[in-house]
């Protein structure tokens, strides 16, 4: 079995639809969209979904599931990913000066827990939901833990919103807290389940 890293974003119940607003921003549309149905909307998302044949997901689904291709800032390790991906020597050739250079990355999978309960069995997790975001393998998973712009965009998402905690997934419960509470951090973890409220009192 190859790498399976991620990056795992914590919004409040309440910030899922401002959540995945902000994450159209930085997303490749894609044909058809996605519905998420809310209470009182109707959320058009230019997202894949994991083979829902009419396109539509009830926004308090215990998971939903996306295909995602993100786009990120071109530095040094998206550029060797992508020059080993596509084995084109063009790609070497230097961005507009005036414009900055983005790349799509993906497939990157996207899995939105909106009921904390069962991946926290026995405590009583906070009112959350988890925005995981997957890799293909060992590859790209490589790449989520060298690339610098990818770890600045999902701050930037999570500064955006904003969100609660962002944890970045190296598997076996080990990982690294990068954003919490406003501030991005650098702090090595154990246990990549630790609530967010759990690791307010630690640090």
């Amino acid at each position: 079995m190859g790498l399976d890293y991620s990056y795992k974003l914590y919004f409040k119940r309440a910030q899922l639809h401002d959540a995945l607003m902000a994450l159209t921003h930085y997303a490749e549309p894609h044909h058809p969209p996605v519905q998420v149905h809310f209470p009182d909307k109707i959320l058009t998302l230019p997202f894949d979904s994991w083979g829902i044949k009419d396109k539509t997901i009830q926004f308090d689904a215990p998971e939903l599931g996306f295909d995602l291709v993100l786009n990120f800032e071109l530095d040094d390790a998206i550029e060797e990913y992508i020059q080993n991906r596509d084995k084109e020597d063009s790609f070497r050739a230097p961005p507009d000066e005036e414009e900055i250079r983005k790349v799509g990355i993906g497939y990157i999978y996207l899995t939105i827990y909106t009921d904390l309960s069962e991946r926290y069995p026995g405590r009583q997790p906070p009112d959350l939901v988890l925005f995981d975001f997957g890799t293909t393998g060992t590859h790209m998973s490589l790449l989520f833990g060298e690339s610098v712009s990818i770890r600045n965009t999902f701050s930037e998402l999570l500064e955006k919103v904003p969100g609660v905690c962002g944890v970045f997934d190296r598997e076996m419960d080990v990982g690294e807290l990068f954003w919490l509470k406003g501030e991005r951090l650098s702090e090595e973890l154990s246990d990549v389940y630790t609530l967010p409220d759990e690791l307010l009192i630690r640090l």
